[in-house]
């Protein structure tokens, strides 16, 4: 049986949290921010679940979210799918690659320089 991962999709409110509390409640929770069109992604550790583990999960997951953002005047989206069929390209990674870039054409302007 597959792993999976639940994302969210977070619309803020200007009367609500600030983005950076929002943000930051989520990565306490587990969530890590990825590129796409869901903000976050949470990759539930249990690799083989049955449909009542992954049901449990889900349920966990969403109350904690819910409990979390409670008073926060923001609105979410959760979506759940196996891992495979999701591209979790985490910001992370994504700003290391671009670093990575950066150094490399930082190197080939200064070697056109002398």
């Amino acid at each position: 049986m597959p792993s999976y991962v639940t994302r969210v999709s977070i619309l803020f409110n200007s009367e609500g949290a600030s983005p950076s509390m929002v943000i930051k409640k989520l990565l306490e929770l587990g969530f890590m921010p990825v590129r796409g069109a869901y903000d976050f992604a949470y990759e539930h550790e249990q690799e083989d679940m049955s449909n009542a583990d992954l049901m449990s999960a889900i349920i966990e997951i969403s109350d904690a979210l819910h409990k979390t953002l409670a008073g926060f005047n923001v609105m979410y989206t959760l979506d759940t799918r196996e891992q495979d069929d999701v591209d979790l390209s985490h910001l992370k990674d994504i700003d290391e690659e671009l670093e990575s870039l950066q150094k490399e054409l930082d190197e080939l302007e200064k070697e056109e320089k002398e």
